[in-house]
């Protein structure tokens, strides 16, 4: 029984490493048949599509068809496979097939054979006054089972990635918190220990000085000395005599 699931699972990694290297061709596209004529009409134009597409990338002049609505896309779309594609060295006939997609709409896939990957490029054509019209370009590289899981890997690696250098970043947010209230603490004593500032006298208003009696000395010791001559009956020291003044009681 144990040589049993020991040849299972030698078998199973031989067939596994057989379908990791062998290219994944997409799936056909769903639709309907068409009839031999047709397709091989379309085929053909959808190998000059690429070949069209392949000069004009190859040429440098992607600028004079970005601005169309199919063509800009699908030189895009070419650009983008071009690295893992390789040089076209010819078109595979055996993906070469045409369906019917919907009504007067046919999706043409057109086998690339590149020097790095093969490729599928789907052309979907719109049939209108029985002119047949591009509505659709895109370019998609082969990729073996391998590369493909190669490829996971890394965007989960790198998905992974970025989720635990957030969560990283978030611990260590939260770690500061425990210093906040010994921050606030320290704040707080700095606030108590400042002495309060002094309120600035304001200046007080300027009194007015009081006016001042403006008398004469001389003046006033001449009316002192007038009113003792006076009495005393005799001159002042101006010459003056000073005689006082009594009220007469004839009477007329």
């Amino acid at each position: 029984m144990k040589k049993f699931f020991v040849t299972l699972g030698i078998a199973t990694c031989v067939f596994g490493l057989t379908a990791c290297s062998t290219p994944q061709v997409p799936d056909r596209i769903k639709g309907e048949a068409v009839g031999s004529d047709i397709e091989s009409t379309l085929i053909g134009y959808g190998e000059q599509e690429v070949t069209q597409i392949e000069q004009i990338v190859s040429s440098g002049q992607e600028e004079l068809a970005k601005d169309d609505l199919v063509y800009g896309p699908a030189i895009e779309s070419f650009k983008n496979a071009e690295d893992d594609l390789g040089s076209i060295e010819g078109f595979l006939q055996d993906a070469e097939y045409v369906v019917e997609t919907a009504k007067d709409e046919y999706t043409v896939n057109i086998g690339v054979d590149g020097s790095d990957h093969d490729a599928d490029v789907q052309v979907t054509y719109t049939v209108n006054n029985n002119q047949l019209t591009a509505k659709n370009i895109t370019t998609n590289v082969r990729y073996s089972f391998a590369e493909l899981m190669e490829q996971a890997g890394l965007n989960t690696l790198l998905g992974m990635g970025t989720t635990f250098t957030v969560l990283i970043i978030l611990a260590l947010l939260i770690s500061c918190f425990k210093f906040i209230p010994s921050l606030q603490k320290a704040f707080s004593k700095k606030k108590e220990q400042a002495p309060a500032a002094e309120p600035v006298a304001e200046p007080a208003a300027a009194v007015a000085p009081a006016a001042e009696e403006v008398s004469d000395d001389g003046e006033l010791v001449a009316v002192i000395a007038a009113a003792i001559a006076a009495s005393e009956g005799r001159e002042t020291t101006d010459g003056f005599v000073v005689r006082s003044i009594r009220k007469s009681r004839k009477r007329f």
